[in-house]
């Protein structure tokens, strides 16, 4: 059995401040690592006190020397003391990293302030066998003729690789460091809900159980139980959301549901559950909050509610009777594409112009559908037309299914870590 490879993260952190935008690039870098099962250091300043922030299962090393800094940025005669700086970071880090297998490195070979932490770097760097990514967070400058010790802000360390975040100044990154491009990895900042929300751990959990950020469409339909067929058409977003994923897209359904604690409520989402799989969706694509954990039967709190609706991208309502809806209302204000019931005309009242509307029927207008099927089967992709038209709507899925921490680890981080 190979030999798990130890990461660690070096810093310049003396806290640890969702202010300072690189703490939330390291935060997910740290929660990606232990999540996938890697053995993970955050070497930080000797003053770090922000231990509770940190993610858990992290080991941090405070053993990063402090020091009077000065901006070198004009390359200046480097002050007397900056050699002992070098060689006391340099000591710090060669007594504490021998168990580090790759080191991802954070802006401290490449800003001005921090020429004491690169010489140190330097010099490890050809004694170890750690294997180095130095991320930069600036726009590279191009090629420089500077002296030493300036000249190593622009050399790369021996078994080292840049990192960059965007393939627009690739090459620019490879001029400074006079590398060729391919020793220029891309890894881009992770936005991921799970860090950005503050999400409710019930939120936190239905995304990684049903892996909800994949999702092409996501749905959120709060509603009680016992209506929930009859009353609110739960059957005409199940078959909805069969087409879509017939028209090759993935789904995710989550029922919000109350008062779920009867025998009767129990039954009725068993039926539903089975109804769903006779359209093709599975346990795993229409999701009952009830069925989480007892203490939701009754409902879930109202924050789970927005936060689901912050997630969603759709919003099929097929009810029969609303007078101001305020799950409507919400869906709203979360930016979901609307699919509205056009026999319930205080629907239109509230959705304007701003929803595509359908005949669903109603308390008062009944609707005969001479082929069903055809029908659901045109309100999908008509959906389907309606969201890749819309760019907001896109640029928000890209977000959610390309940039949250798992997808960049997995497409971008996890080849740097087995890069022979």
């Amino acid at each position: 059995m190979s030999k798990q490879i130890k990461v660690g993260l070096m810093t310049t952190f003396y806290e640890f401040n969702s202010a300072y935008s690189l703490c939330s690039v390291v935060e997910a870098q740290l929660i990606a690592l232990v999540k996938n099962g890697y053995d993970t250091v955050l070497f930080v300043h000797d003053n770090f006190e922000d231990d509770s922030k940190v993610p858990k299962e992290v080991e941090i090393r405070k053993i990063v020397p402090r020091f009077t800094l000065i901006d070198y940025s004009n390359f200046q005669e480097p002050a007397e003391q900056l050699e002992e700086q070098a060689k006391t970071a340099y000591e710090a880090f060669k007594k504490h990293t021998g168990d580090i297998d790759v080191i991802f490195e954070h802006d401290m070979i490449f800003q001005s302030w921090f020429l004491p932490y690169c010489l140190a770097i330097h010099r490890l760097a050809k004694e170890s066998k750690i294997k180095w990514y130095h991320w930069i967070h600036s726009v590279p400058q191009g090629h420089t003729d500077a002296k030493y010790p300036h000249n190593m802000r622009f050399t790369l360390p021996e078994n080292s690789k840049l990192v960059y975040l965007n393939n627009y100044h690739l090459v620019r990154a490879a001029e400074t460091y006079n590398i060729f491009p391919k020793d220029v990895k891309i890894v881009y900042n992770a936005l991921d809900p799970r860090l950005f929300l503050n999400l409710h751990p019930l939120v936190h959990s239905l995304i990684d159980k049903y892996g909800l950020l994949e999702a092409d469409f996501i749905q959120i339909y709060p509603l009680s139980t016992p209506r929930m067929v009859a009353g609110k058409g739960l059957h005409t977003v199940i078959d909805i959301m069969g087409k879509l994923k017939k028209q090759s897209r993935s789904v995710k359904l989550v029922v919000c549901n109350a008062h779920a604690n009867d025998r009767r409520e129990k039954q009725l989402i068993a039926e539903t559950q089975s109804y769903a799989s006779q359209q093709g969706l599975s346990a795993n694509e229409v999701i009952f909050t009830s069925l989480e954990d007892t203490s939701y039967e009754l409902g879930v709190p109202r924050e789970v509610v927005s936060q689901l609706f912050q997630l969603s991208n759709l919003f099929i309502f097929p009810s029969s009777s609303e007078n101001c809806s305020l799950i409507l209302l919400e869906a709203m204000l979360s930016k979901c594409l609307l699919v509205l019931n056009n026999n319930v005309p205080s629907m239109r009242e509230f959705g304007k112009e701003n929803a595509i509307y359908f005949e669903f029927g109603s308390i008062d207008d009944s609707v005969e559908y001479s082929d069903k099927d055809k029908f659901n089967e045109d309100v999908a992709k008509i959906i389907i037309s309606e969201f890749e038209n819309n760019k907001a709507l896109k640029a928000a899925r890209d977000i959610r299914q390309n940039f949250n921490y798992q997808k960049i680890f997995e497409t971008q981080i996890l080849p740097l870590l087995h890069e022979q």
